[in-house]
């Protein structure tokens, strides 16, 4: 996020006119671990600091460091639970959650946390995440099934048309679940999901994929043949960097890939062990064990007296 100098200067006001030195310092190593006040701004220890000095210097770090959000995340929390037993205030918070929802941000009570605004804007990156940053992440893996002959045979302005019929169903699926396409080119796409149960909104938007495609196959598709594709979910942990490519090399992002290819069958969904012990029965129930050799994959799938 980009943050504004009228919108650091509101929180810099708005933390010393809330909190002591002390206490800045302790919510600002709460999102920069290791954090030390006096050392970066060169304040003795054996001299008081004045909380305006304190916030002047953390909000300054905290907007250095993309950590903004994070922080304001954190402020929301102690003044919601406190901290240690005591309850805390912090003044004008209501106006920084104006000030940042002007800026495209919604905030989620759920969660606690501030998302971008599906409505003015959808990064890949949400908005937020910084590089990095350490997180657990939920895979939706698509591949289209015999995609050289369709550009072969149906030529390619007919087969770009049907891909972004597929783009479209895949972005409706993914979006309104919070989640974010981060490829989609050649004969494959890969989807992420990050907050909330993301392994739960990853399950549900390829289920919804399958579905979409099925009826999209019978009703509105314009290539005289079925546009078929293989689905795969899977979570674990990545490490974000800004570069899509370098996050695709990472062990997860392979392992999505790796059920895709070899353990999902042609018009269907799987998903892997990682996520198969996340999710409610009422789904999970839905899903059978594959027939691949070798698979520790579950399969979803439909036919026409599903729909």
């Amino acid at each position: 996020m980009k943050v504004r100098n009228s919108l650091a200067q509101t929180l810099k006001k708005s933390l010393y006119e809330s909190l002591d030195a002390d206490m800045l310092e302790r919510m600002a190593q709460d999102v920069i671990p290791d954090y030390d006040l006096r050392q970066r701004t060169g304040f003795p220890p054996n001299i008081p600091m004045q909380a305006q000095t304190a916030a002047s210097r953390i909000v300054d770090d905290v907007v250095d460091a993309e950590l903004f959000l994070h922080f304001i995340e954190r402020l929301a929390r102690l003044d919601r639970e406190g901290f240690m037993g005591r309850g805390y205030r912090i003044a004008g918070l209501r106006d920084l959650f104006k000030a940042i929802g002007a800026e495209g941000y919604l905030w989620d009570a759920e969660t606690g946390l501030f998302m971008e605004d599906p409505r003015i804007r959808r990064t890949h990156n949400w908005g937020r995440l910084v590089q990095g940053e350490e997180l657990r992440l939920s895979f939706l893996r698509i591949d289209i099934v015999k995609n050289s002959r369709i550009v072969k045979v149906h030529g390619e302005s007919a087969a770009r048309s049907a891909y972004e019929d597929l783009r479209g169903i895949l972005s409706r699926s993914v979006e309104r679940r919070s989640g974010r396409i981060w490829s989609f080119e050649g004969d494959g796409a890969l989807a992420a999901f990050l907050y909330g149960h993301s392994t739960t909104s990853s399950v549900l938007a390829g289920m919804s994929l399958v579905h979409e495609l099925f009826l999209y196959n019978r009703l509105y598709n314009r290539i005289g043949e079925p546009l078929r594709v293989r689905a795969a979910v899977h979570t674990g942990p990545v490490r974000y960097v800004p570069e899509i490519g370098e996050i695709l090399k990472q062990e997860t992002c392979r392992e999505v890939v790796e059920a895709e290819s070899k353990w999902t069958p042609t018009d269907a969904l799987s998903i892997t062990p990682a996520v198969a012990g996340t999710l409610d029965r009422v789904i999970l129930d839905r899903f059978k064990p594959g027939a691949e050799p070798g698979s520790r994959a579950l399969v979803y799938t439909i036919a026409l007296g599903a729909v």
